[in-house]
């Protein structure tokens, strides 16, 4: 019985929305990062607004590509939804290519979360 449930929980996890939140820190207090791809952490939540996962951005340093690497981070985590306080125009056309919305968003990761939690709660 224990391994239905565990299939269970992956299989609801596969098809639930990630969104992958660009981070100045490591805390949901902290500020949603100006710098998409060169943000200091990630922020994985699923559309509950559960965190599923805290990634240092271990690329935000190399001297060119970010963008391409984000967008491969993205791919590979299913990441159907991307957030970042501003999106350039490399990251903007990479993310419409591989179909992964994006949403300019100023503020801290609680507020946003406190916001998508409220708007679910809404529709």
């Amino acid at each position: 019985m224990k391994w239905l449930v565990g299939v269970i929980i992956v299989c609801s996890s596969l098809l639930s929305d990630i969104i992958a939140i660009a981070s100045d820190g490591d805390k949901l207090s902290s500020s949603i990062s100006l710098n998409a791809s060169r943000s200091d952490y990630y922020i994985f939540i699923n559309e509950e607004g559960n965190i599923l996962e805290i990634l240092n951005n271990s690329f935000k340093d190399i001297k060119g590509g970010a963008s391409s690497k984000l967008v491969e981070l993205l791919k590979n985590k299913r990441v159907s939804s991307f957030i970042a306080s501003n999106v350039g125009y490399k990251l903007k056309n990479s993310l419409n290519s591989n179909k992964i919305k994006y949403t300019i968003y100023n503020g801290t990761i609680d507020t946003f979360i406190e916001q998508l939690v409220i708007n679910e709660v809404l529709h």
